[in-house]
């Protein structure tokens, strides 16, 4: 068996889908699925990380609340190997060059730390007049070699790369709705809507998470207010009779906007935390 990237993540969303729906910890599914498929130390390391970023994806995806903070029982490695070797009649393969499944593929960039050397591969001794090559991968060879990232790394940085242009994307979104609000209400009066009356629906439809909204257009608009108090913002709730407008319907997608920016920022920031341990 020699599985490639794809079918590594295949695995662990696997996996991710598994530990969801049984509420079993990671750990334990990727103890059992290691030993059902005799894998070493390097592949558990690859496997478990891979989960953590794929349940991590499932979370993220499902979240629609205004809470957008993800938080869940992560997967460690390291204790999945310590488990199987404590419980194993025979200690597991030893991880190197030769029996990584990504060999040759994606480098162990972590090999040299771990090992105290720069390079798991034979050095073989260049002789002079030599016409075949040895089986023994030369260092000059091996840095000929294109790097590529560890897959979990990659992984990592592609959703990175995702929740970044999303991130601006709802930005932008929602500058746009605001800037059109904010003609709306710039024109003379009896022209258009009364900024009065759809403040005060602004408030009851959103409450206190109107604020951010409003700031703007209050800026915009040149009004000299502070944002009404929590009694007076739960008064127009229980109160005032919200009638859908074109311009309340403005400000709900300007809101929404906020609402995926902080998402994508949240989850960029769960991709920087956990880069450096899931990553080497």
């Amino acid at each position: 068996m020699r599985w490639n990237e794809s079918e590594y993540i295949k695995h662990a969303q696997e996996l991710a889908q598994r530990h969801l729906v049984t509420k079993k910890s990671l750990n334990e599914l990727a103890e059992k699925f290691a030993g059902e498929n005799n894998l070493n130390p390097e592949e558990i390391r690859t496997l478990v990380r891979l989960a953590n970023v794929a349940t991590f994806q499932e979370l993220f995806k499902a979240k629609n609340d205004g809470d957008k903070m993800i938080e869940f029982d992560t997967g460690d490695p390291e204790a999945v190997i310590r488990s199987m070797v404590t419980s194993a009649s025979a200690p597991p393969q030893t991880a190197n060059i030769g029996n990584d499944k990504l060999a040759g593929e994606i480098p162990d960039m972590m090999r040299e730390k771990r090992l105290g050397k720069k390079f798991d591969v034979t050095i073989a001794p260049a002789s002079a007049g030599a016409t075949e090559k040895c089986a023994g991968a030369t260092e000059a060879e091996y840095l000929e070699k294109p790097a590529r990232e560890d897959v979990v790394v990659m992984t990592l940085r592609k959703l990175a790369e995702e929740f970044t242009l999303a991130r601006i994307s709802a930005g932008t979104l929602w500058e746009e709705k605001l800037a059109a609000l904010t003609q709306v209400f710039k024109r003379a009066p009896g022209y258009g809507p009364a900024f009065s009356d759809f403040e005060k629906q602004a408030w009851a439809i959103l409450g206190a998470d109107a604020a951010p909204e409003m700031a703007v257009l209050y800026e915009e608009l040149r009004v000299s207010r502070l944002p009404p108090s929590s009694e007076k913002v739960a008064h127009l709730q229980s109160r005032l009779v919200v009638e859908t407008t074109p311009e309340l319907c403005i400000l709900q997608d300007a809101h929404a906007a906020r609402q995926d920016y902080l998402k994508m920022a949240n989850a960029l920031v769960w991709v920087e935390k956990n880069m450096p341990a899931l990553g080497r």
